[in-house]
């Protein structure tokens, strides 16, 4: 849009091959196939087409490997097409993925290592895991300039401690040559968020952590990692890893979203939880450091073998506004969202804080 610099910011993204191969085998019901890659992006579309710079939580390894060591350890393993998911996501504007998350790794060093060159290959960044300790504690770092005015947007990524995704799984990245996701813990990466905010006056940082607990509310754990990002100067966290909408919170004057939610995840829940979902923007207009936030709510079939995400329609409103208010005992973030039900992206959700 006209006069602004529009960052878009996705929840759990995969094309799900190994969910619909699964659905193949047992049912002949493989949404690929009947209804191709684009099916997914047909009513959601216009949000990459219309952001200046699109970000994604990529839930899955893009790989040929044929075998995981995580086999018959990890209860889910994902995968996606080598060839066709990255041309795919290059094909509707995707700018960088994440692949900090509790899927980054399941095809070992192979599979993180096809990710990263095939990512490369079509000029899509990546971060939150890498080959090495160093590199996958690293954010994705890209610099604009609006109408003469420096931004320089850094996003940290990772997924929070597990012991098993430790010691069993060994899925973080560790020392000079030991790949993985990066363990984002806030002593981990606090320290390195302060020491941007000292060094570059033109920083804006985001959170975008894969914590939570799978299909479940926001726990204290998310909480005391996300107010203590924000205490070292983080500017917004956006979260994800619940594969739902968790609840929004203002702190210290600064909004933390705690999870997106999907955005596109090929897959069936079996309606575990509701089907109301997340993208957020970030619009810097006038101020380059304080940016208009808004929320797009989109719906996505929570029990379907062939979802489809699409934005919701004016009846579902006041369901995203409770599930975002749920410990807004005093109304005050309730006040505070203002609603457009006439936005050409969709219905827009706008934190004031």
């Amino acid at each position: 849009m006209d006069n602004e610099l529009r960052i878009t910011f996705y929840g759990d993204f995969t094309f799900g091959e190994n969910y619909q191969a699964r659905y193949d085998y047992f049912e002949k019901i493989n949404s690929l196939r009947q209804n191709g890659y684009d099916y997914l992006f047909q009513k959601v579309e216009h949000f990459f087409k219309n952001s200046d710079y699109n970000i994604v939580n990529l839930e899955s390894p893009i790989t040929n490997s044929l075998k995981s060591s995580l086999e018959y350890k990890k209860a889910c393993i994902h995968w996606c097409d080598l060839e066709v998911a990255p041309k795919i996501m290059k094909k509707y504007n995707i700018h960088a993925a994440s692949l900090g998350n509790n899927h980054g790794y399941d095809y070992g060093e192979l599979g993180l290592k096809q990710s990263l060159e095939a990512l490369d290959k079509v000029q899509i960044k990546h971060f939150g895991a890498a080959m090495n300790e160093k590199s996958a504690k690293e954010p994705l770092v890209e610099h604009f300039d609006y109408n003469g005015k420096p931004l320089n947007l850094y996003v940290f990524g990772g997924y929070k401690y597990r012991e098993d995704y430790k010691t069993e799984f060994n899925f973080y990245a560790q020392g000079e040559t030991k790949g993985g996701v990066n363990l984002l813990m806030p002593e981990k990466v606090c320290d390195d968020i302060k020491k941007i905010k000292n060094e570059d006056s033109n920083a804006f940082i985001v959170m975008f952590p894969h914590y939570g607990f799978d299909l479940q509310k926001t726990v204290q754990m998310q909480k005391e990692m996300s107010r203590a990002f924000i205490d070292s100067g983080a500017d917004i966290v956006i979260g994800h890893g619940p594969h739902m909408i968790n609840q929004i919170e203002y702190y210290n004057n600064k909004s933390i979203i705690y999870s997106l939610g999907n955005f596109i995840f090929n897959a069936d829940f079996r309606g575990r939880m509701t089907p109301y979902n997340l993208v957020a923007s970030l619009v810097f207009k006038d101020d380059i450091q304080k940016p208009a936030i808004e929320l797009y709510p989109v719906h996505m079939n929570t029990n379907s073998k062939t979802p489809q995400t699409r934005p919701i329609e004016k009846q579902e409103i006041d369901e995203v506004i409770k599930l975002l208010c749920e410990e807004d005992k005093d109304d005050i973030i309730k006040n505070s969202i203002s609603i457009d039900e006439n936005n050409p992206l969709g219905i827009c959700l706008t934190l004031n804080t």
